[in-house]
């Protein structure tokens, strides 16, 4: 006769660990932390469509297969006790690539040139066609002269000239604009009180393009978030560029949220890639409410597709009594070390971001962070830019924008990670 306290137990959820490629890209090894409570049997689900298998085993990690090189899955594992079903939160695996699948990466490389054709610093040129008088807080030395317009009809050839001689074209720009911007002044970030608020000692905004945020009686530094104003199409401070925060920036992150009213947020990381944290989970799991100082961040709804998520949440200030909405989008799909598997995913992702965009004008600028805040970052703002450039005016501006937000990472590790 089966025990009735034992029947009503509710199974708790696993946090998944780790999801390793194994077999040349053909497999991953998922790991689990065992449950608190009482299981069966686990439940392991990994891509669409599913591979389930049940596994009686945690801890030792379960052996998926038959999965395809250089692509990424979403994998669950739910926990199964006596005819109770709960799911983990879901994680993404990256599967390896193998010297068979090189044509397929090729592929998607070239494609994927097609968009990331400005990105020589990742984020340092965007756009305007017509000339602009550079405002007086500017640097000098950031004004720099570029090829000139593409327009939209010759763009493609300009592309196919740049691949030539193993994308010689390409290496050249990057050279050119490889050295630009140093010796910027970034005092703030790099003061004692400040650089344990930044997740890569190399990666640091300019005092001159900081987002400063409203400093907190008798806290020193407490005014400073690694984050920069970034221009856009048609403001000098469309795009706010960031790190993704940290355990202890969470709440220095919500607040210059609440502070810029950004109804937008934009996640271009997993939180944990390839084994490294690469941003903390700063948004709630379910409906109960996170609290961070005054502000209380309640998940309202979300949508999850294959390759993004869109979080609709809600903004409490407590103390002021007022609500700020604002919408999470998280694309899951780019990995870490690399580029989008397809331009094709990117590209709608970018779509639905500017449709949003372009519906909620007021408020602050949007928000857009990855790890560091530099390469996945750099390279949608310039994506979004450049796409409408080329609606709006039927060219493409080789030129260094007027205003930079900050070096690319050029320590090992970090700057590999966001390229």
């Amino acid at each position: 006769m089966p025990n009735p306290i034992q029947s009503l137990q509710t199974p708790a959820a696993v946090t998944i660990t780790s999801c390793v490629s194994t077999s040349g890209g053909y497999g991953v090894i998922l790991t689990w932390s065992c449950p608190s409570g009482g299981y069966d049997t686990f439940q392991v689900k990994v891509g669409r469509p599913r591979r389930s298998q049940n596994e009686s085993l945690c801890e030792k990690g379960v052996t998926v297969s038959g999965l395809e090189p250089a692509q990424s899955y979403t994998a669950t594992v739910t926990t199964v006790f006596n005819g109770l079903e709960v799911q983990s939160v879901s994680t993404t695996c990256h599967t390896e690539s193998t010297a068979g699948s090189s044509a397929i990466i090729a592929g998607a490389i070239v494609g994927t040139l097609l968009l990331f054709i400005l990105v020589g610093l990742l984020i340092v040129f965007m756009k305007r066609r017509k000339k602009k008088r550079q405002p007086k807080d500017v640097p000098k030395d950031l004004v720099f002269s570029f090829p000139g317009d593409i327009l939209a009809k010759d763009f493609a050839d300009h592309v196919r000239e740049c691949e030539k001689d193993s994308n010689c074209g390409f290496a050249e720009e990057y050279q050119q604009l490889a050295l630009e911007g140093q010796g910027q002044s970034q005092m703030t970030a790099s003061a004692l009180e400040n650089m344990g608020r930044n997740r890569y000692r190399n990666v640091l905004p300019y005092d001159w393009s900081r987002v400063p945020l409203q400093p907190l009686q008798e806290e020193p530094g407490s005014d400073y978030i690694n984050a920069s104003f970034m221009p856009g199409l048609w403001s000098p401070k469309e795009f706010i560029a960031t790190q993704g925060p940290l355990p202890h920036t969470v709440s220095d992150f919500w607040r210059m949220v609440w502070e810029q009213q950004s109804h937008t947020l934009v996640m271009l990381t997993n939180c944990i890639e390839s084994g490294r944290v690469k941003c903390e989970h700063y948004w709630p799991l379910d409906d109960q409410p996170c609290v961070h100082g005054q502000l209380r961040v309640t998940l309202m709804s979300e949508e999850v597709t294959e390759n993004w998520t869109v979080r609709h949440l809600q903004l409490f200030h407590m103390k002021e009594q007022q609500t700020l909405t604002v919408r999470q989008f998280h694309y899951s799909a780019w990995p870490d070390h690399g580029v989008p598997y397809s331009p094709d995913s990117l590209l709608a992702f970018q779509k639905v971001l500017r449709q949003w965009l372009d519906q909620t004008m007021d408020g602050g600028p949007p928000i857009v962070h990855c790890s560091a805040g530099v390469g996945r970052t750099g390279t949608l703002i310039a994506l979004d830019v450049l796409l409408r450039q080329l609606e709006c005016e039927g060219l493409v501006v080789l030129r260094l924008c007027e205003e930079d937000e900050r070096e690319p990472a050029t320590d090992g590790a970090d700057r590999g990670e966001e390229l």
